[in-house]
């Protein structure tokens, strides 16, 4: 099994634990580079790795945890700037093959920029990236998502099915 799978396979007995994706180990056992398989050939490990960050960004929004590097000389913890890269690279991929994993990160990118400022939190991450973010995704957010797009994320990531 790989490092990948064996991360999600830990990542699905927790969410399966603790019936969500709060207060969750993300910079301990959890911590990983899941922003490297957001365009992986395993359509498992793809939209398991945009499970996973949607659930950082759930933990920061919630204000529970705070698990993304707010410097470059932080270790365990996750690098922002990357998965937000790789998000905004592969968007239009993600939003077809993940609908309601893509709605939830979207919104909750948009909602944190609106509360928090993205330059204010990463100000060693060149606000080209945020506003690359903002003039493309963040018009995919909307307001209130509704109760079941969460469920429904977690069986994108976690049914057996082919997503092309």
């Amino acid at each position: 099994m790989s490092l990948i799978q064996e991360k999600l396979e830990f990542l699905h007995a927790e969410i399966n634990r603790m019936g969500d994706m709060l207060d969750l180990d993300w910079c301990g056992k959890l911590l990983y580079t899941y922003y490297k398989h957001f365009n992986d050939i395993d359509s498992r490990s793809r939209a398991g790795s945009l499970l996973a960050f949607s659930g950082l960004l759930m933990e920061w929004e919630n204000e529970s945890r705070f698990p993304f590097c707010t410097s470059i000389q932080e270790r365990n913890c996750h690098n922002f700037a990357e998965y937000l890269q790789e998000f905004l690279s592969y968007s239009t991929k993600i939003k077809k093959q993940c609908p309601n994993t893509y709605r939830v990160i979207v919104t909750s990118l948009r909602q944190l920029d609106e509360r928090e400022n993205f330059e204010n939190i990463f100000s060693h991450i060149p606000s080209s990236l945020f506003n690359s973010a903002r003039k493309t995704v963040f018009q995919d957010g909307a307001k209130n998502l509704e109760d079941d797009i969460y469920e429904n994320a977690i069986k994108e990531a976690y049914e057996n099915k082919d997503f092309k």
